[in-house]
């Protein structure tokens, strides 16, 4: 973020050769070449599997796994950068630790009656526990730089520790029968059990079914020589989501809230013990199409699903102490296809495949709690809205900039003469129209080329950068069009005299693209070269992913959010969002 605002105009070094930090920001080079920020991990992870097949068709599967990650961070900021100089030297030391726990056991039972009935019955149980041990330090007045960690600090300002657990425990159970391999049923079960709800409801229930007709086994079909497979499928079922943060149903206090020399507790969240599943029922209809020899394959679905008891933060009177409680409110529905299309295009000593795969998705909030919207989330201003796809933008409709005074001007959409939250709406939609992508493989004996391109339309990010990359107000670095802002009356331009921080469709922009996604070269050697030193396979490969991206997005990356995955709601946004790499990856693979 330092290195985009900055003015270009300051310098590196003052006259006495000392970083200047005359600037608003601490001076980045001197970050850069004096703080010290070291992080040493260590990941340990491990699977085991056992299998035991016994009487005639049941099989017992158990499978354990685990995953551990250990961090450690050491930074020290020195007295030639600018917080460093603040405090005297400032350093932090921080400890992350993460383990994942899993276990499988399923039991199966597979068998063949009269060459007609088949049946594939399973019962299972999972387990998943997380656990995440933190730790930080942060001390201040070194005597020296030389004395970077934290037993030479005079004082330690800031300390604190957390712990976590989290179990998710589910039962499951599936049986599928299938006539001739023509006419496939499956009935499956699921009981969820997470520790992020509390013992009202811990569990959620989860049954589904589906059908599948193999058309192409039909006498009337099978005839169709140019056909090699066709299948219809039918599905209707339910799916649960706990994606709420830990103890969300619990009342929480936190520490630190000290007075007068004494430690002190205060609440942070109002416990909602009610608190359940969201749940999603899916309907949907598809089909599998395979043609000439298996050179063309289709696949195609639609779909509906209706979501019950949303997991959101709703809002309540701040006389409560509180803006939101964790609650389930309101309902949503999601509509589209999905196609899938795989071809073989070339089949010789030069071979060419593709795969195209093209999704749209429509959603909706149906309702909410009294109706009343959830306002003003994230930098972007989204809101969740009866009749609104999820997590639209809100804010004021800039209509341009005033010729006579250079000023902003915002549409009073309630007509009182003033601007006021009263005036927003929705400003963009953040959900795309479509997404595609596609795929070409070409081969000529053993070098493989493989291309990647990723398409997204109709879509609308919120550029939160520009509130401070055009704000004209000089402390910011400004963006190259505001060369072409308002200086005199009777400048026509969209660009103002001044910026402001509303959150406006002023910085509304498309976030379409089409991008290079991935392209990737490999080598897969001769075997009668490798097995002579006792390999079965070897493999040299060369990948570049991100490579080229088209858009009228004048951000660095339409394919962001800063607020990451974490919220399926605060959508489309980019603040100073550091863009996906161009990575250039060299690999070899061995197999004895």
């Amino acid at each position: 973020m330092k290195e985009m605002s900055i003015p270009a105009i300051y310098p590196v070094y003052d006259s006495t050769g000392a970083y200047d930090e005359s600037m608003f920001y601490a001076n980045p080079v001197a970050i850069a070449k004096n703080s010290i920020n070291n992080a040493y991990t260590n990941r340990t992870g491990g699977n085991a599997y056992l299998e035991y097949k016994f009487l005639d068709g049941f099989t017992f599967t158990s499978k354990f796994g685990i995953d551990i990650y250990n961090l450690r961070e050491h930074s020290y900021d020195p007295t030639t950068t600018r917080q460093g100089k603040k405090y005297n030297g400032l350093g932090i030391e921080g400890t992350n630790y993460a383990s994942n726990l899993t276990t499988n056991n399923v039991l199966q039972y597979i068998n063949e009656f009269k060459e007609k009935h088949n049946i594939d019955i399973l019962i299972g149980h999972s387990f998943e526990k997380y656990a995440n041990r933190t730790t930080y330090i942060e001390g201040i007045n070194f005597p020296n730089n030389d004395l970077q960690y934290l037993v030479s600090a005079g004082t330690i300002r800031a300390a604190s520790a957390t712990a976590l657990d989290r179990v998710l425990n589910s039962y499951f159970g599936q049986a599928k029968y299938n006539y001739k391999y023509k006419y496939i049923f499956t009935f499956t079960a699921r009981a969820d059990g997470s520790s992020k709800f509390g013992t009202n409801n811990q569990y959620g229930y989860f049954p589904s079914g589906s059908f599948a007709w193999r058309m192409s086994e039909e006498p009337f079909l099978k005839k169709v020589k140019w056909i090699n497979e066709f299948k219809i499928r039918a599905i209707y079922g339910a799916t649960g989501n706990d994606g709420i943060g830990d103890f969300g149903y619990l009342g929480l206090y936190g520490a630190g809230y000290n007075y007068g020399g004494g430690s002190g507790i205060a609440p942070t969240q109002l416990p909602n013990p009610d608190l359940k599943w969201e749940s999603t029922t899916q309907t949907g209809l598809g089909f599998d199409l395979s043609m000439f020899k298996n050179r063309l394959n289709l696949n195609f679905d639609v779909y509906y699903n209706h979501t019950k008891d949303l997991l959101l933060d709703r809002p309540i009177p701040a006389s409560s102490g509180f803006y939101t409680i964790a609650a389930n409110i309101g309902q949503l529905e999601n509509k589209g296809l999905e196609v899938v299309l795989n071809t073989v295009n070339i089949d010789k000593a030069f071979t060419w495949t593709s795969s195209l795969n093209f999704a749209m998705n429509r959603n909706k909030v149906l309702s909410l709690y009294q109706d009343q919207p959830i306002d003003d989330l994230g930098r972007g201003g989204n809101r969740v809205e009866v009749g609104q796809p999820i997590g639209i933008f809100y804010g004021l409709n800039c209509l341009g900039v005033d010729p006579t005074t250079g000023n902003l001007v915002y549409e009073d959409l309630n007509h009182d003469g003033s601007i006021t939250s009263a005036d927003r709406m929705k400003t963009g939609d953040p959900n795309p129209d479509f997404t595609s992508g596609f795929t070409n493989v070409f081969g000529y004996y053993n070098f493989e080329l493989s291309v990647f391109l990723q398409a997204v339309y109709g879509n609308e990010i919120f550029n939160g950068t520009l509130i401070y990359l055009e704000s004209g107000t000089g402390e910011d670095n400004q963006t190259a069009r505001m060369n072409g802002r308002w200086m005199k009356p009777g400048d026509i331009t969209q660009f103002p005299r001044i910026g402001d921080s509303y959150k406006s469709s002023r910085f509304i922009e498309d976030g379409s693209f089409i991008r290079v996604k991935n392209i990737t070269l490999s080598y897969n050697f001769r075997k009668d070269w490798i097995k002579k030193i006792g390999m079965k396979s070897a493999k040299i490969s060369a990948t570049i992913q991100n490579l080229f991206t088209f858009t009228n997005y004048t951000g660095m990356d339409p394919e962001v959010n800063y607020y990451g995955g974490s919220s399926n709601v605060i959508l489309g946004t980019d603040f100073f969002t550091y863009p996906q790499s161009r990575t250039i990856l060299v690999g070899l693979s061995f197999i004895f």
